[in-house]
């Protein structure tokens, strides 16, 4: 599989792109992640996509999860994953123990399905609003996965990666990258029990990037305003 490293550290985000795509749908992000949180990121093509090798077999997703989940044995990981592959996060998020997940259009797979609850990792959803039902799937896993979660839209048609080619991009950047340093600074809070852990205790500040739309518990998210604006 083809992968780029940027920086070195105990701390490790990985990134994991929508089927489609490759690294470079991520833009800049993995490399402000690394510069501005000063952690070790990672980005590998999925197979049969990029310069990856073997054919691309939906199926084998979790089983790539699980192997790059020994990336950090010892350090925070957090993880970033788009479209069918932010799916496959949620669903394996307890068993990879992470620090902070990250989910750009997760479309729920049909009538029925239900996410296994993971309620010690914080989560942060993202959708197009102009993007069929990706919104509602976003609000709905962000109740449905347990525990504290963040869903914020932005007002375009894009998808998955394609979200950090609109207009909002930058935005979305910095709102990712800010989410994960306070995930960094909860990591105590959120190792706790969860018969230990206050109602709001995990809450996630955005001072530094507001979102369009964000929404947590009890919110009902707010106008969306131009980039720059």
């Amino acid at each position: 599989m083809r992968g780029i490293r940027w920086g070195r550290s105990s701390e490790v985000a990985l990134l994991l792109h929508d089927p489609g795509a490759d690294i470079d749908a991520w833009g800049l992000l993995p490399f402000e992640i690394a510069r501005q949180l000063e952690i070790e990121t990672v980005a590998v093509d999925l197979p049969g996509h990029g310069l990856s090798d073997d054919p691309w077999e939906l199926e084998r997703l979790p089983d790539l999860l699980r192997a790059l989940s020994a990336i950090a044995p010892a350090g925070l990981r957090f993880l970033v994953a788009a479209g069918e592959s932010a799916i496959a996060a949620v669903e394996h998020a307890p068993e990879i123990e992470l620090s902070g997940l990250v989910c750009l259009s997760p479309q729920i797979p049909g009538d029925g399905w239900r996410p296994p609850r993971s309620p010690r990792v914080p989560k942060l959803f993202v959708a197009g609003s102009l993007a069929g039902n990706d919104l509602d799937d976003a609000r709905w896993l962000g109740t449905a996965c347990g525990g504290w979660a963040v869903v914020t839209a932005y007002p375009v048609a894009e998808r998955g990666t394609m979200l950090l080619a609109s207009r909002w991009g930058s935005r979305l950047v910095e709102e990712i990258v800010t989410f994960l340093r306070d995930c960094r600074r909860r990591p105590a809070r959120a190792s706790l029990p969860i018969d230990r852990i206050k109602p709001g205790s995990l809450s996630i500040g955005h001072s530094r990037a507001p979102s369009p739309v964000s929404e947590g518990p009890g919110s009902r998210g707010g106008a969306p305003s131009e980039p720059g604006g």
